[in-house]
């Protein structure tokens, strides 16, 4: 283990024998969610308040490079991941999407099999990360998520506290009505991610443009992507510039609010500079006070946004994994408690 995070010296007790006869303790804390649920947020708070941050994969387990998991195969089956391939470690946070919801609740939008996704989730708390899920919210998806965020139990009866960020445009009516019928339905898992997709020209007045109050989310975030065909050094440096610029508008807005903050999601589409992890993400990143850091998906040669055995920037990722500012799932203990 390289580093080594120590949050809350509480012991978490799980029972541990006689199948459905014995199930772990899952209290809810004052606010109506369950007291695990409070610890994580209250962690992504101290991680914010800190000299480090979380690094989260899109998909981790599900694809990458050449290979696919069996989207609808729920089964527990060996965890395999690209990040887990360079650096033998896995990401801190694994986030999914489940745009779709709605329109079949079987499966997402791209095919994947809710079941697969719940095992997953599971997967990963029990393996002492943290989850994060997304979706493009339609007018139909609101009874069956809610569904879904209350399956997601573990076989001893702890419900996964999850991030649950809306993706694309995103409207404060929209919010309020989520929160409302999250509140309806008991749901008790899920922290709130406020994370609208900005530009370059954003204020912090459009950023609020739809926000619906700190009553109803639990963090800030952005989501900004670096656009730099074939490398172009100066776009590549535009990209940096303009998210260092919006990181410090969004700290200004959480220490406005008392929120923790996030980079919720980002990349660079084939990574095609072999330093872009530690000279160009990394020296923006370790000027602001993020909780977490969210990588977009592996899904091909045309589609990748993390390295792979082989790439030119694997070297390069090995030494962002090393730096002392990125926690990796070894990293991290008990972000529950």
């Amino acid at each position: 283990m390289r580093k080594y995070l120590s949050i809350i010296a509480a012991a978490l007790v799980i029972a541990s024998c006689g199948g459905n006869q014995h199930k772990a303790d899952d209290p809810l804390a004052d606010s109506g969610r369950t007291q695990r649920t409070e610890n994580l947020l209250s962690n992504l708070k101290v991680w914010g308040d800190s000299t480090v941050y979380l690094f989260g994969h899109q998909d981790d387990t599900l694809m990458g490079m050449g290979w696919q998991s069996e989207q609808n195969d729920s089964s527990a089956t060996p965890e395999h991941s690209d990040i887990k391939s360079i650096c033998n470690d896995s990401p801190a946070l694994v986030a999914f999407d489940i745009t779709g919801i709605g329109k079949n609740r079987q499966q997402t939008a791209d095919g994947i099999s809710l079941d697969k996704i719940r095992q997953e989730v599971i997967n990963t708390y029990n393996a002492n990360g943290i989850v994060s899920l997304s979706l493009t919210l339609q007018s139909n998806d609101v009874e069956p998520l809610t569904a879904f965020l209350n399956s997601l139990e573990t076989p001893y009866g702890v419900r996964v506290p999850v991030l649950l960020r809306l993706r694309g445009k995103q409207s404060k009516e929209q919010w309020q009505a989520l929160a409302e019928e999250l509140k309806d339905e008991d749901v008790t898992n899920a922290l709130l991610v406020y994370a609208p997709t900005v530009d370059s020209l954003t204020t912090e007045a459009k950023y609020l443009e739809q926000y619906p109050g700190d009553d109803i989310i639990d963090l800030l975030g952005i989501s900004y992507y670096c656009d730099a065909p074939e490398g172009d050094t100066t776009l590549v440096a535009n990209y940096a510039a303009q998210l260092d610029k919006q990181l410090s508008m969004l700290a200004a807005i959480g220490k406005q609010h008392g929120k923790p903050i996030a980079l919720a999601e980002t990349g660079y589409n084939g990574i095609k500079t072999d330093n872009w992890w530690t000279h160009t993400l990394a020296t923006v990143l370790e000027k602001h006070p993020l909780s977490y850091v969210l990588l977009w998906r592996n899904e091909g040669p045309d589609n990748f946004f993390v390295p792979y055995p082989g790439h030119m920037s694997t070297s390069d990722f090995v030494r962002f994994y090393n730096l002392p500012a990125t926690l990796f799932r070894h990293d991290i203990n008990g972000p529950y408690n």
